[in-house]
């Protein structure tokens, strides 16, 4: 069993106090990671990643073009180790969104017995929101209209009905539009219009809602967020996105911005360079988190959970936005609580045994 840790209040923290870091998973949100926090990471803490997937072994994690990164598969680290019997000289950093599943399959590596071990999303929560006001401007700059997609031919549910609901009591004055393949032509990108065609609709209004927005403004809202205060205050900003439990951002919880706003037109030409059906004939998977956070990192953006202004985009704390711990943190319910995003990905009580390790570590120094 992984000596599980969540002592320390930041990656700074935590790369002064340990000497080798070795981070865990190749994916999405260790690209971010590293992009975001490069000059922390020790020489030696990037010499290689580690991976579960075994096909990924000698291939290279790129973070960008002058970014990239050896990734071993598990197996390949944990022959390496016992061959050098020192099993015990690195911490690992886990990095993955969905980390509490894996832990519980790491767990069962006896090569990694007693290892140490943190959990970024853990790390993140630590970062203070700082001070921040729900009103940025001396007037309301974006219009009072509420964007949502609902697509193919399923009947929206009746728990995505009671959510708009909270949006038509709680914004009376709003205009609430609900767009589709009627009233959008998917066709003007590539991205969305191969995203529509496999039914992955996901993908398809992750490219549309900054369409939307750029031309008309407004504020887009996907129909699994539930209102608890009305959505005034988010006016007075010329832009405005939500930060999730990793740290990272994410549209979905929230974005809204002033017609033709800069940032907008930038995340939606992400979509003109990306092909959702790639060469392998393969479907591209990444989320619109990454995007979003990627081009923000490149702009000045830190991941984690902390209010910042970036150009013009005003990126909320998850108190605001997205208060409840999705991937296993606490929740953040405050008085700037706004909305509830409600996704469930995965069983609480299934991984209720490994949060509460992480909680116990974080006040007995471990686990």
């Amino acid at each position: 069993m992984l000596k599980l840790k969540n002592d320390v209040a930041s990656l700074e923290e935590l790369f002064r106090k340990k000497q080798r870091v070795i981070l865990y998973g190749a994916g999405a949100a260790a690209k971010l990671l590293i992009q975001s926090y490069y000059e922390l990471f020790p020489s030696e803490s990037l010499e290689f990643i580690i991976d579960g997937n075994d096909s990924l072994d000698g291939t290279c994690c790129i973070v960008s073009q002058d970014i990239r990164v050896k990734v071993i598969s598990l197996k390949h680290f944990c022959a390496m180790y016992t061959r050098n019997k020192r099993p015990q000289s690195f911490t690992l950093l886990i990095t993955p969104y969905y980390s509490l599943f894996m832990i519980k399959q790491l767990d069962q590596v006896k090569e990694l017995d007693q290892a140490e071990a943190y959990v970024y999303s853990f790390l993140a929560e630590k970062t203070l929101p700082g001070q921040f006001h729900l009103r940025e401007t001396d007037r309301p700059m974006i219009p009072k209209v509420i964007h949502y997609f609902w697509l193919g031919e399923e009947k929206l549910p009746k728990e995505y009905e009671r959510n708009i609901e909270t949006w038509k009591n709680l914004c009376p004055g709003y205009e609430i539009i609900e767009w589709n393949e009627s009233n959008f032509d998917f066709r003007k990108y590539r991205y969305a219009e191969k995203a529509l065609e496999h039914k992955q609709y996901m993908y398809a209004t992750d490219v549309a809602r900054k369409e939307i927005l750029y031309h008309y403004g407004g504020i887009y809202l996907d129909t699994d967020v539930e209102l608890l205060r009305p959505l005034d205050a988010l006016l007075y900003h010329e832009a405005f996105i939500g930060i999730d439990d990793g740290g990272q951002l994410n549209s979905g919880s929230g974005l809204g911005a002033v017609k033709h706003n800069e940032i907008i037109r930038e995340m939606l030409e992400i979509y003109e360079e990306e092909a959702f059906v790639q060469e392998d004939g393969t479907l591209n998977g990444t989320f619109n988190t990454f995007y979003e956070t990627r081009l923000m990192i490149e702009k000045g953006f830190r991941i984690g959970n902390q209010s910042q202004k970036i150009g013009t985009m005003r990126c909320l704390p998850r108190e605001v936005l997205m208060p409840e711990g999705v991937i296993g943190l606490r929740n953040q319910y405050t008085e700037k609580t706004i909305a509830n995003h409600k996704i469930n990905p995965y069983n609480k009580k299934e991984i209720e045994a490994v949060r509460s390790r992480l909680y116990s570590a974080e006040a007995l120094g471990g686990s």
